[in-house]
């Protein structure tokens, strides 16, 4: 069993040795966070190591909005100011500044996710895109660029059938599956009508999105309890997603409930390979699935964290 270490000082706040990590947002005087003696210190829980530590000073992950990208930026706004830039939790000399969202576009919740169109904010053609759950508005700015911008898209052009069907759990499942092509586009996939969907961008600023979509192959699994873990790999230019038995030479893939996918290496973490690692929704587990092996096992971050507290998984940026 994994506990907290007091026997010497913790690490740096969010030390990069440590990543990937859990954080969850907890005092060391209870689950809830005003109880006495809460320091404002979070618990981290390092995935690599097994290590559940105390780090202090991370308040900007908890007072500003943030939202985690699948390439391990994290877009932070200040509600005050509204000034929006893009960090690497890990380095504090890596910030990328934003537009301010001086029309106050974003809206800091769990109805909202981001994603970026290329791996770094400095590559040619980024787009840093975020996307309302639960209503069919997308909003986008480009780094270096004045504004943030506004797109209301309609729900039907994707849908089979009933033009009027644009209800709330439509939306939701669509943006499940959006990620980042890496080239300048947005590739989403709609588990609800089995439509691939690409998002490309105009090259000037307040070109509005052009939106189309295709077929493909689609398995949906149980939200509520994992049954079956299967991995598809999408290829593009069929439009299909083709089951595959491995993830590809030393490469690990991080799921997060309702916030993003991540592929990245393993070795280089300290992680095992051919596996996928997940959390669930009001849950404190680590799950990680072993391809080869078929079989599924459960990480304990620790007594002194609630069993229904789900952290927030930050991982290294892509550079």
């Amino acid at each position: 069993m994994e506990t907290v270490e007091t026997q010497e000082p913790p690490p740096a706040p969010l030390d990069p040795t440590l990543a990937p990590i859990l954080l969850f947002n907890y005092g060391r005087g209870g689950a809830d966070p005003e109880e006495e003696g809460d320091d404002g210190a979070r618990l981290v829980y390092s995935i690599p190591k097994r290590r559940l530590l105390l780090a202090g000073e991370v308040d900007l992950l908890i007072d500003d909005v943030n939202w985690i990208t699948p390439h391990g930026w994290m877009l932070t706004l200040d509600p005050a100011t509204r000034v929006t830039c893009l960090r690497d939790p890990f380095a504090s000399s890596r910030a990328f500044p934003l537009p301010p969202d001086t029309g106050g576009l974003l809206a800091g919740s769990d109805e909202t996710r981001c994603v970026m169109s290329t791996p770094t904010p400095v590559d040619p053609g980024c787009v840093v895109l975020v996307i309302h759950r639960a209503d069919p508005v997308l909003c986008y700015c480009r780094p270096g660029g004045t504004r943030w911008y506004r797109h209301e898209y309609a729900p039907e052009l994707l849908i089979d059938g009933d033009p009027n069907n644009r209800g709330r759990a439509y939306i939701v499942e669509a943006v499940y599956g959006l990620t980042a092509a890496g080239d300048g586009r947005f590739h989403a996939h709609f588990p609800c009508d089995s439509k691939l969907a690409t998002l490309a961008f105009s090259p000037t600023a307040a070109g509005p999105p052009a939106l189309s979509s295709s077929h493909f192959c689609y398995t949906r699994l149980c939200d509520r309890r994992m049954l079956l873990v299967e991995v598809k790999k999408l290829e593009l230019a069929k439009s299909v997603f083709v089951k595959v038995t491995e993830l590809g030479d030393n490469r690990a893939f991080f799921v997060r409930r309702g916030q993003f996918g991540a592929w990245m290496a393993a070795y280089e973490l300290g992680l095992k390979p051919n596996c996928i690692y997940f959390t669930n929704s009001n849950d404190k587990g680590l799950y990680v699935y072993d391809m080869e092996q078929g079989t599924t096992s459960l990480h304990n971050p620790g007594q002194d964290v609630p069993d229904s507290m789900q952290p927030i998984l930050l991982m290294p940026v892509s550079l």
